[in-house]
């Protein structure tokens, strides 16, 4: 693991992500990992909002949507690889969850106000150079209701970005992804608006040779109780 150039980073990421074969093996992972459960994380979320329009915000193979879907919500997935959003269409019903080929960071433009009760944001905002995440997020704050909730996992680490080598979807892979401490995540979304109302850390899996650790962010548009 080695502290790399933001711009050469997102580039390889992106190439990365954009490899069809990456993203096949991205979806029979996540499918094996899930073994088609819908882990609880989901329902309690679904269950927490005020209305049912959610969008998956760098869906990936669509693992996640289709789960939402099947509980009941309207679903908007997003992904800025076209790669991942093709597999994520072929192993899904057509029209709900519907995907779409869209950049996070292009979502204010992409959405009226008020567009969604929730946002679903696994493990995809880890990509986002620190720079953008600013601007994501009162994009983020503008595209949800009044009484919108967000869930946002992030990698805990020395802040910053790092660039990770590995082969754990069967060939040798390189990506950045951007390491956040939770009081510099936390200031972040204070400072677009949001309110946090949970914050939690979990070890799962592996970045590179070192277990990870993720730092999950609840957070609602409306005024209440900050942590």
């Amino acid at each position: 693991m080695r502290t790399d150039g933001t711009t050469d980073g997102q580039a390889a990421t992106r190439q990365t992500y954009e490899d069809t074969e990456v993203a096949r093996a991205f979806l029979n992972t996540a499918l094996s990992h899930h073994k088609l459960a819908i882990r609880p994380d989901l329902p309690a979320f679904a269950k927490s909002l005020s209305g049912k329009r959610l969008i998956d915000i760098g869906c990936g193979p669509g693992v996640h949507a289709q789960q939402f879907a099947s509980l009941g919500l309207e679903v908007t997935a997003i992904d800025y690889s076209e790669a991942m959003i093709q597999v994520a269409k072929e192993n899904s019903a057509p029209g709900n969850p519907t995907f779409l080929q869209l950049d996070m960071r292009e979502i204010g433009n992409a959405f009226a106000a008020h567009s969604f009760d929730g946002a679903w944001i696994a493990a995809s905002l880890i990509h986002v150079p620190e720079a953008d995440v600013p601007a994501f997020l009162s994009d983020l704050h503008r595209i949800l209701t009044p009484t919108g909730r967000a869930r946002i996992s992030l990698k805990q680490g020395p802040q910053g970005p790092q660039m990770v080598y590995d082969d754990k979807y069967g060939k040798g892979i390189e990506r950045q992804f951007i390491f956040w401490q939770e009081d510099n995540f936390a200031a972040q979304l204070r400072e677009a608006g949001f309110t946090i109302d949970q914050v939690e850390t979990r070890e799962a899996g592996v970045t590179g040779n070192a277990p990870t650790t993720w730092i999950i962010f609840q957070a609602q548009t409306n005024p209440g109780t900050t942590i």
